[in-house]
């Protein structure tokens, strides 16, 4: 770990779910040591311990809360203090962590941060150059400042839905919107916030470097989501024109669309932008009524005559695999890439060769043992940055922090044991069911599984 980037740095992380674990988690990848404040209660414990999984072989065991996937992705090279923050003791102790450490991790709405103390304002008097990260759904101001966010119900306020569907024909061919507005596959949002706190943390690092001075942070999850929606916004803004869903087409590129390949469930992408694009995919193409149909070198004609074309192109792409096809139309200058899958994905040669998914072996104890994870989308040239350990076991730093960084005695520990107010097991917890593989894939829930992975 010697010269990452980030060491000596330490940060305390509170935060729950996804975007600011995540946050954590790269942070702790490049050297800081990030120490996650937990509960041992499962009524208040982070969701993605005890309800996210997935679990290895789709089977919980008695310490559940210590094996879910999603959370050790997320939690990756953490430490973890358990704190009661119900209790004087745990919240003293919390604040007491604070003014050792530079970085400070919450997402909770501001009404809740002001009835623990845990604002800027108290916490600024503890740690005067603390940089703090406050991310929530809607900001610490404006009249939404104290609603709560979840993924599927921000997505809308944010633009998304109004963007996301697919266009349908009706009984003229004319293209319309669909019914219904879509969701982003995954929560994408809470990516954005986790990539954009990295951001305001390596921004607030370094103004405190040159300036000496802390940084609060107020990272509202809409906002980052509506800087991404950015076109619509500025044709609305500028001509008063609202943009209809475009489902897999471009309101001028064309073609541009997703066809069949061969073989079950396989496809491809390909974006064609200008007339160069267009004379490379003919001639690779060789279909004699795509080369030689005046009507299709003018690009707004061709876009009018896109289903002719996507029957031509479908013809085509469907007696080839989409790794023959993305190969041949890029080696041609020719946008296109394939639709991977998970399993794909792990098993491709352009992530394998760039070290995307880092291997991880977890203690034996835990029954996980050597799995691969998500890594960075980017890398350094002078430190070899990679996930540094597994997520950690509840309650495993309660020593370290409270004996070794707050020097509290042997006989405090026990008393806050005594208390209830740290512990190392979670209290109340019930194994949860689950549905077998097989049952998940007769219900259409899953497309398949490998039982020899």
């Amino acid at each position: 770990m010697n010269g990452l980037p980030l060491e000596g740095i330490r940060v305390v992380d509170i935060s729950r779910v996804f975007a600011m674990p995540y946050c954590g988690a790269y942070l702790a990848d490049m050297g800081a040591e990030v120490i996650k404040v937990d509960t041992h209660y499962s009524e208040f414990v982070d969701t993605t311990r005890t309800l996210n999984g997935p679990y290895p072989d789709n089977t919980p065991t008695k310490d559940y809360w210590e094996t879910a996937g999603t959370f050790q992705t997320l939690n990756r090279g953490k430490r973890s203090l358990t704190l009661d923050l119900r209790s004087e003791e745990g919240l003293q102790t919390l604040k007491d962590l604070i003014g050792i450490s530079d970085i400070f991790l919450e997402n909770f709405t501001p009404r809740v941060m002001r009835r623990f103390g845990l604002d800027y304002p108290n916490l600024r008097q503890i740690k005067p150059d603390l940089i703090m990260v406050s991310n929530t759904g809607y900001g610490h101001s404006g009249p939404w400042s104290n609603f709560g966010a979840m993924a599927t119900a921000l997505e809308p306020t944010h633009g998304t839905g109004a963007f996301m569907g697919y266009l349908e024909s009706d009984e003229y061919g004319k293209l319309s919107e669909g019914l219904v507005p879509n969701k982003i596959a995954n929560s994408y949002t809470d990516f954005l916030a986790s990539w954009t706190g990295q951001l305001a943390v390596l921004t607030s690092l370094y103004n405190r470097h040159k300036t000496g001075q802390g940084m609060w942070v107020d990272l509202a999850m809409y906002q980052v989501g509506a800087s991404f929606m950015g076109e619509g916004i500025l044709d609305y803004a500028f001509n008063g024109r609202r943009t209809r869903r475009l489902g897999n087409r471009h309101e001028y590129y064309s073609p541009h669309g997703c066809y069949k390949c061969i073989g079950e469930d396989n496809w491809v992408v390909l974006a064609v932008r200008d007339d160069y694009e267009w004379k490379a995919l003919c001639n690779v193409i060789g279909d004699k009524e795509l080369i030689e149909n005046e009507d299709y070198r003018d690009p707004l004609i061709r876009y009018q005559c896109q289903d002719r074309i996507d029957a031509l192109l479908t013809m085509w792409t469907s007696s080839r695999s989409s790794k023959e096809i993305m190969t041949l139309l890029q080696e041609n200058g020719i946008p296109c890439g394939q639709v991977l899958n998970a399993k794909e994905m792990l098993a491709d040669n352009n992530f394998v060769d760039r070290g995307y998914f880092e291997s991880i072996d977890h203690p034996t104890s835990s029954g996980i043992g050597n799995r691969r994870y998500t890594s960075r989308g980017w890398s350094l040239s002078r430190n070899q940055i990679s996930i540094k350990a597994p997520a950690p076991v509840l309650g495993e730093a309660n020593g370290y922090v409270l004996e070794e960084l707050l020097a509290l005695s042997r006989e405090d520990v026990v008393t806050l044991e005594e208390q209830g107010a740290i512990g190392d097991t979670l209290e109340g917890a019930k194994i949860p069911e689950v549905i077998s593989l097989e049952r998940q894939s007769e219900l259409g829930w899953i497309v398949d599984y490998d039982q020899d992975i």
